[in-house]
């Protein structure tokens, strides 16, 4: 576990220097591949009124980075989804205060950006009907530089097996051997929620992953950490070697010390290594996180 406060959990690796950006637009950074972590506040300061600074998704695209991340301009209006750029990851955040995707009756959150191997970019979040049961996940191309919406967006993931409950979420995906693989969180995320961590296959970023699921998660909760999930996936180098990691947050029950908490505190920042099996399904641990 890793003493980070991240609930959803953006991650930019630089050498031994790690960034997580979170929930609330905060960016914390750790000088010794995660060990330890500093708090340097929020990168992005969101503009008066505004509400749901969730879920930002850090990326570098040509000269500069670029962050993905929802808001809304006051509660009880719809959540959509913002960018902001800036030439380091430290400093010098600039909101773009025009949405860059929103629609009147749904809100849009948990953004995320995927490059196909032809160089195309896509942005790929979740709608969420408010008042109903209509969750979903969309899709859309987006300009080279990534600061434009491209085309209509196209639905590639709804509710459908029972362990998802009413939700599908948290969205990022990967290529590999000539799939493409959509990892999303579902159900409920609370501590005595039954969040957990699924993915799908299809033939195309825009495909039909419904039908391509996974029938159970990979990575769910056990009595140490409770509603693991919004992963986010990257490549890292440890003890000298490159591995695929997941980083998730989840609600440990545990201190540092290993003494059980009497209720469990804040989200934090976890990661384990994606394994692939033979049939080309990615694993993690025993399903649940490691210790």
């Amino acid at each position: 576990m890793h003493e980070c406060p991240a609930a959803d959990p953006g991650i930019v690796v630089r050498g031994n220097t790690w960034y997580a950006f979170t929930t609330g637009l905060k960016e914390y950074r750790s000088r010794d591949a995660g060990h330890s972590w500093e708090d340097l506040g929020r990168f992005v300061e969101p503009p008066a009124g505004y509400v749901d600074f969730w879920a930002p998704e850090v990326y570098q695209i040509g000269d500069q980075w670029v962050a993905y991340f929802n808001m809304r301009t006051a509660p009880g209006q719809f959540n959509k989804i913002y960018v902001a750029t800036s030439d380091n990851l430290e400093k010098g955040w600039q909101l773009n205060p025009t949405p860059l995707a929103g629609m009147p009756d749904y809100s849009m959150i948990d953004a995320t950006m995927f490059q196909d191997v032809d160089g195309a970019r896509y942005l790929i979040w979740k709608d969420d009907l408010q008042g109903t049961l209509t969750k979903r996940i969309s899709i859309g191309r987006l300009s080279p530089d990534g600061l434009t919406r491209v085309g209509p967006a196209t639905e590639i993931m709804h509710v459908t097996l029972p362990w998802e409950g009413n939700s599908v979420e948290g969205p990022s995906m990967l290529y590999r051997d000539g799939s493409y693989y959509l990892f999303y969180s579902g159900n409920l995320y609370t501590w005595n929620g039954n969040y957990a961590v699924g993915v799908a296959r299809a033939t195309s970023p825009m495909g039909n992953f419904d039908a391509g699921k996974h029938p159970t998660p990979i990575l769910r909760g056990d009595d140490r950490v409770a509603s693991p999930g919004h992963q986010f996936i990257t490549d890292v180098r440890i003890g000298g070697q490159q591995r695929q990691m997941i980083f998730y947050h989840g609600y440990p029950w545990y201190d540092a010390d290993g003494n059980h908490l009497p209720s469990v505190q804040t989200r934090k920042l976890m990661m384990d290594e994606l394994h692939w099996d033979a049939e080309g399904w990615p694993w993690v641990n025993d399903g649940t996180p490691s210790d």
